[in-house]
């Protein structure tokens, strides 16, 4: 069921714009144009004074807010991560991943949840900036929209050279995403986008 963002995208309207007529890498014009439109996006519903930087993991873009650089009340937060999928050539750090505040994230006033991937362990995706409170039932696949959810990990994994989305969407100062919308690029050239709840 889709959710209603403050801010919505029309990602075939960005696609016609940009010219793009194809799959595989997105052209430098749809990557601006998407860029563009998660920024206006996040600002539009963003009442403090952002900071949102841009730098390459892994493999993987992301836009990362840090607000503490500015004195914000606002959790630095990540906004998107974006790129093409790839197959790892090592396994989960799953040691690493335990590091990183402990076990499960329990988080106050929100719940317990797990150490979600911005962008999948299986489609190249690694740690650090690329890990954030996710709710077990979509991250484990154990709902109906956690399945869909698996479903779109899976599908980026099986097929390198997926350009894939994720962008999480924030209700409160906090950390903690209220819903994330995640995208692939499909071979005909349009976005297969769905929203779920965190």
């Amino acid at each position: 069921m889709p959710l209603s963002l403050l801010s919505p995208i029309s990602y075939p309207e960005i696609i016609r714009s940009s010219a793009f007529a194809g799959a595989g890498a997105p052209s430098p014009e749809l990557l601006s144009a998407l860029e563009d439109a998660w920024l206006s996006s996040y600002w539009d519903a963003s009442s403090h004074e952002s900071n949102v930087l841009k730098f390459e993991d892994a493999g993987f873009h992301f836009l990362f807010d840090q607000t503490s650089a500015t004195g914000s009340a606002t959790d630095d937060r990540l906004v998107v991560g974006y790129g093409i999928s790839f197959s790892p050539s090592e396994g989960r750090d799953a040691s690493r991943m335990r590091g990183f505040l402990g076990g499960r994230l329990e988080i106050a006033g929100k719940g317990v949840f797990d150490k979600g991937h911005v962008l999948a362990h299986g489609m190249g995706g690694g740690l650090d900036a690329n890990l954030f409170p996710q709710r077990a039932e979509l991250n484990r696949g154990r709902s109906a929209a956690g399945k869909i959810y698996r479903r779109m990990d899976r599908y980026a994994a099986a097929h390198p050279g997926t350009f894939a989305f994720s962008r999480l969407w924030y209700s409160d100062a906090s950390w903690v995403p209220t819903a994330l919308e995640y995208g692939i690029l499909m071979p005909n050239g349009q976005f297969w986008v769905e929203q779920f709840a965190n």
